[in-house]
């Protein structure tokens, strides 16, 4: 029995409401609406489905703009006796779509959130305008023309490479008309939108230890200020090994740049505010403006979904090296974690995207090994599989796994390998 999801609605009988549902579909991703299905699925039916069928017809017409017809197909079909109806509605090219009487607001654009409709917001409509339009933030012209650029200037030589006019204009911070686009007011030095940072003693919001916000700013200084903020707040841990001092973090600093590197590349700049992290007692937040990119899972970004809205960002930030390859991000980050008790977790609403970051915690059979290399300066699958007492085939996973995740490394073949803390 199918049931109710993004692309499926159940309808028992035509009602006013089809034409939010038809509207939703077609500003979303396309979906089908079924008439005749109660909600749990089973059948109803529609009687007169003829006519039924040509009111459909009429509605979708007649209240619907801009005109939708050439979108939508009706059908009646069969099942156990029954007539019922399916609507295919395709996503539309010209968005938003709305309600005829109700105009271009909030009360006349319908978007799919999961299973249900909802009206659309002031900036999921402005959203649908700008995707319709093909023209992105980055390529529109930038309000404020008054524009330095002494610190990406300074980051490009560092990394011997030219920033003049003719750069700019390939690298798209300059159009056809020798104005400054939107990429452009983003590395300048004044870029206006900044970046929010809280420490708290726990993990509620209730009392603050510390804030800041970054200046407006090169998005590139701004990467760097952040950095160095989070540096601070991660707590260090000192013990003594051999006379050596062994420093161990709250979290590994390049899995917090990489998060900084994807609240500052993906987010969605056409959204008023300002990107937020919360360094609470036991997990980071970062919060950056805007949702997933359209057609895109939180599924998707863990495997390497490198689809961006700021491909001009995206594309100066691995040319400059910040980014090692597009996409590799999120499962840097994941697999980072790959040994540890608690995970990263990300959360997504419409106009959010979240991902936190816990404390570095091994498990426990990891531990066991890394503070027995702590205490002596090797050790071998045959020692593992007697502190631990695992059979052989667990040892030698559980010490490839820290050899992969760069703790180890293996020195040696056949039976003499040795595995030594990197």
């Amino acid at each position: 029995m199918i049931k109710e999801s993004e692309n499926i609605e159940f309808k028992r009988e035509l009602t006013n409401s089809f034409i939010k549902e038809v509207i939703a579909f077609a500003n979303t991703s396309g979906g089908t609406i079924i008439i005749g299905y109660n909600d749990d699925g089973t059948i109803y039916g529609v009687d007169n489905s003829k006519n039924v069928l040509e009111q459909i017809s009429n509605m979708i017409h007649d209240s619907i703009e801009p005109q939708i017809d050439y979108l939508v197909s009706s059908k009646i079909v069969e099942e156990d006796n029954k007539d019922i109806i399916v609507v295919d509605v395709l996503e539309g090219t010209n968005k938003p779509y709305y309600i005829k009487s109700k105009g271009m607001t909030d009360k006349g654009v319908f978007i799919r959130l999961g299973s249900a409709t909802e009206q659309a917001s002031k900036d999921t409509i402005k959203n649908l305008i700008i995707e319709s339009s093909g023209i992105t933030f980055e390529k529109n012209i930038s309000y404020n023309q008054n524009l330095t650029f002494e610190y990406t200037t300074k980051i490009f030589n560092e990394n011997n490479l030219k920033f003049t006019k003719i750069e700019m204009q390939n690298l798209g911070l300059i159009a056809k008309d020798e104005k400054y686009t939107n990429l452009g007011l983003l590395l300048s030095d004044e870029c206006p939108y900044t970046i929010k940072m809280g420490v708290y003693p726990d993990n509620t919001k209730n009392n603050f230890l510390d804030s800041k916000e970054t200046e407006q700013s090169s998005i590139l200084k701004q990467i760097e200020d952040v950095e160095s903020y989070l540096k601070i707040n991660n707590k260090v841990k000192s013990t003594i090994n051999d006379f050596k001092r062994e420093d161990t973090y709250d979290y590994d600093n390049s899995v917090l740049r990489e998060c900084v590197l994807n609240m500052i590349a993906h987010r969605d700049y056409d959204i008023p505010g300002s990107d937020l992290i919360h360094v609470f007692k036991d997990y980071i937040e970062f919060v950056s403006l805007g949702g997933l990119v359209k057609g895109a899972t939180i599924d998707d970004i863990k495997l390497g979904h490198s689809a961006s809205r700021n491909i001009g960002l995206v594309s100066i930030l691995h040319r400059l090296g910040y980014v090692e390859a597009y996409g590799t991000g999120i499962p840097k980050i994941y697999n980072s974690y790959s040994l540890c008790i608690n995970k990263p977790e990300i959360k997504t609403a419409p106009n959010t995207f979240l991902i936190s970051i816990p404390k570095i915690k091994y498990s426990e059979e990891y531990l066991k090994i890394i503070n027995y290399l702590k205490n002596n300066q090797v050790i071998t699958r045959e020692s593992v599989e007697n502190i631990l007492n695992v059979g052989k085939h667990k040892a030698f996973i559980l010490l490839s796994d820290l050899v992969n995740n760069n703790i180890l490394i293996r020195e040696g073949s056949g039976k003499n390998i040795i595995y030594k803390l990197k």
